[in-house]
């Protein structure tokens, strides 16, 4: 194999940096910007006015000597009085990158996964929301969601469940029957109101009230990903995904991203009732349907997983991709606030005392690395840290015992299985902690009320 085709996306960058370094020293690569297209072609932005054509020749026959494919075909070195550049080098949503005692800016285009690269939104205005978020599916987090919904509702509160788990859903088979299913979903809504805004007058096409709902309880509503139009005409399922999924444009011509089409779905249907909280169902995974729910929605954001290393592998990534945000956050003045509503849960625990020990203690490691604060980081106004043996922090885990009973989990089959008795033993620690996250909530908005 040529030298040329052992270059990849991961060493792409780290040959380009050095050879900025090399040839035009690193003063040039700290002050400019490298831009990685969609295709991970790299280019690099010299922050001076262009020299002469020979030697802008020279220089961009260095640069994209080591880089082989992953060179820009029209050029691998740009300069800020070239067309463009200045635009680019001003852009607010570039990265900084430490490598090798030198810090640069990066900024990373992209087509599929640009969500990922949002700046998180810190709150949002109406009831409490809670995101039910894992890597890997079948770890528990949709059958969590609906115990939290019927032990809330017994309790008096009134909640609406979103299942925003476009390519498998299943919370809203799981809170309602066939003849409590709305005409409508997710899935329609954002179809249909990227061609005419749906009027505020169908929106309760779209919700369905569960059997939780009593008279001497609270209420349960859900827009289900899917309502009977999905069910009777399922061929359309499938282009109708593709069409959701798409930037919508607004009338003044402005692309609107998924997570802005999700926000703003929920901020409609959050003011159809007196909800004291929306809980959230989440696609599994890194995928760019998954990333709105966890940075665009202002919510607390449960992240759930077994005590298996599977589990910390793929919370890797993700967590490193978050560590980029904060890094960015801090760069523009921003405190990076959203981090504190980050929770793990420990699903499916069996050995809490020891492999859940080991699991609080591989999670440690994967938010200090990457979320929480070194002493000795200088943009943040307070420390973000906390200690491994810190029961409020993130990373110390929700826990939810394995019982064997949730296996053939079915509440419609079996509506005994939301039944208190039946849920209690496993969920109530996890229970306990999604009251706190309300209390907490509460206590935050009454502290802005009385500030006003």
């Amino acid at each position: 194999m040529s030298e040329t085709n052992d270059i990849c996306f991961d060493s792409s960058l780290p040959l380009l940096v050095g050879a900025v370094k090399q040839h035009l020293g690193p003063i040039d690569l700290e002050n400019g910007m490298v831009v990685r297209d969609t295709s991970g072609r790299l280019r690099f932005i010299v922050r001076k006015d262009a020299p002469s054509d020979e030697e802008r020749d020279r220089l961009n026959q260095l640069l994209a000597a080591p880089l082989g494919p992953y060179a820009r075909q029209d050029g691998v070195i740009a300069y800020q009085n070239d067309s463009g550049a200045q635009q680019l080098l001003s852009d607010l949503e570039a990265f900084v990158i430490h490598q090798d005692a030198i810090q640069f800016s990066l900024l990373d285009r992209r087509i599929v996964g640009s969500s990922w690269l949002n700046t998180p939104v810190e709150n949002a205005a109406g009831p409490v929301r809670i995101v039910f978020a894992s890597v890997k599916g079948g770890v528990g987090r949709s059958t969590a969601l609906a115990v939290a919904a019927a032990d809330l509702a017994r309790r008096n509160k009134n909640i609406l469940v979103v299942d925003l788990d476009l390519e498998a859903p299943g919370i809203g088979d799981m809170l309602l029957d066939q003849d409590r299913l709305p005409s409508f979903g997710v899935l329609d809504y954002l179809v249909e109101n990227g061609l005419v805004a749906v009027a505020e007058g169908s929106l309760a096409d779209y919700i369905g009230t569960s059997s939780l709902t009593t008279p001497s309880g609270g209420r349960v509503d859900v827009l289900p990903a899917f309502g009977k139009q999905s069910d009777q005409h399922p061929e359309n399922t499938l282009p109708k995904l593709a069409r959701a999924l798409i930037e919508d444009i607004s009338p003044d011509g402005m692309p609107v991203p998924l997570s802005r089409k999700m926000a703003s779905m929920i901020d409609r249907f959050a003011r159809l009732q007196d909800y004291d909280a929306i809980l959230i169902d989440s696609r599994a995974g890194l995928s760019e349907i998954a990333a709105p729910a966890v940075l665009g929605l202002g919510a607390t954001v449960l992240l759930f997983g077994t005590a298996q290393r599977q589990t910390i592998h793929g919370y890797a990534p993700l967590l490193a991709g978050l560590k980029m945000l904060v890094e960015r956050d801090y760069q523009n003045s921003r405190p990076a606030e959203w981090r504190s509503k980050l929770k793990a849960v420990l699903a499916k625990a069996g050995d809490v005392e020891g492999k859940g020990a080991r699991y609080k203690d591989d999670l440690f490691d994967l938010f200090a690395e990457n979320l929480y604060d070194q002493e000795t980081t200088d943009n943040a106004s307070e420390i973000f840290s906390y200690s491994i043996d810190d029961d409020g922090a993130p990373h110390w885990p929700l826990v939810i015992r394995f019982d064997p009973s949730f296996v053939d989990f079915d509440p419609m089959q079996a509506p005994s299985q939301l039944g208190q008795s039946f849920y209690e033993s496993a969920f109530r620690p996890f229970l306990n902690g999604i009251d706190k996250i309300l209390a907490s909530a509460n206590q935050i908005v009454g502290r802005a009320g009385e500030e006003q």
